[in-house]
């Protein structure tokens, strides 16, 4: 047997090692017992609740400039709303209203519906 070898199989494999620092940390969390809080129970709600201030949320529509949509808000049974184009003399129709104007990279452009006109 190699002698370098002998010095490794002399001394007896443990399963396991834990060092102090292992042992000293569960012990001190042993001593610190921290009471739990139980949390109270609310009732439920039934139903899916839609705050009335809460913003709408907001959809793009592509206009008729390449690169550039329209934001509308998206609400339920809205009526129709008609805006004066920046890009063009034509007036479009959007199903909310309109929110604003987005710069977008054409691949995502692309996606978008169309206004109607």
């Amino acid at each position: 047997m190699n002698p370098a070898r002998r010095g490794i199989e002399g001394t007896p494999m443990t399963a396991t090692k834990i060092s102090r620092r292992a042992s000293a940390r569960r012990a001190s969390r042993a001593r610190k017992a921290v009471p739990r809080r139980v949390p109270k129970s609310s009732p439920k709600p039934t139903g899916k609740l839609v705050s009335k201030f809460a913003p709408a949320p907001q959809v793009q529509f592509r206009l008729c400039k390449p690169g550039w949509a329209v934001l509308v808000d998206k609400i339920p049974n809205a009526q129709g709303t008609r805006f004066i184009c920046p890009f063009c003399p034509l007036s479009h129709r959007v199903p909310g209203p309109v929110r604003g104007f987005r710069k977008m990279r054409r691949a995502q452009w692309v996606k978008l519906r169309r206004v109607e006109e």
